[in-house]
């Protein structure tokens, strides 16, 4: 799954046709307003929450597992998307604790694949993560480069459309396990060692 990632807009030249003030957010956290791009809208803002229209109350699904998108009642009829990003955020599971883990490439635009109901929000679909990182999390974000973006959003078959690039990974501090935290703090890699860690590096 995806649950936190990040996006300092500012810097980013790919985002310069955005029409909304979008500040720096360094733990984007479900149900925030998020920087995304569709077909009708161009580069435009939504909620990272997505209800299907016939929700009798807000269902609030920010991540749809790409094997089961066209399968789940939640989606059908849904409009795809990109969000914007430059990093994410995955936990990795130890016995007894789980530590975060940041995913990013250098403060390049990064591109996830994701969809939208028009009346509602926008979410993340995943799929089996890459080799590489799936240590970590066996999720992971959808990857687009630029190209593939667009024909995500023309509706090509996802097979087409993934892409297989590498990303930097490094421990980062449990702070961002708190979604009022956001500060470019919390990307910085961190040493952590636990009696899990220990464990691990004898076998």
């Amino acid at each position: 799954m995806c649950g936190r990632y990040t996006l300092a807009a500012s810097n980013k030249l790919d985002l310069s046709a955005l029409t909304h003030e979008v500040p720096d957010r360094f733990n984007i956290a479900p149900q925030s307003d998020v920087v995304v791009e569709t077909q009708l809208d161009g580069l435009t803002v939504k909620p990272w929450s997505l209800s299907p229209p016939w929700a009798a109350a807000p269902m609030h699904l920010f991540n749809a597992r790409l094997e089961t998108l066209d399968e789940k009642p939640s989606f059908k009829g849904s409009l795809r998307c990109v969000f914007m990003a430059d990093g994410w955020y995955e936990w990795q599971r130890f016995a007894h604790s789980k530590h975060p883990w940041y995913h990013h490439r250098e403060g390049e635009l990064i591109r996830f694949g994701g969809v939208y109901h028009p009346l509602s929000g926008c979410a993340i679909v995943t799929t089996a993560a890459q080799p590489e990182i799936a240590h970590i999390h066996h999720r992971q974000p959808v990857l687009l480069t630029a190209q593939a973006a667009a024909g995500w959003l023309d509706g090509a078959p996802a097979s087409d459309c993934m892409s297989h690039y590498p990303v930097a990974v490094h421990k980062v501090s449990s702070s961002v396990n708190d979604a009022r935290l956001d500060s470019s703090d919390l990307t910085l890699p961190i040493k952590i060692e636990t009696s899990d860690d220990v464990q691990g590096s004898l076998f």
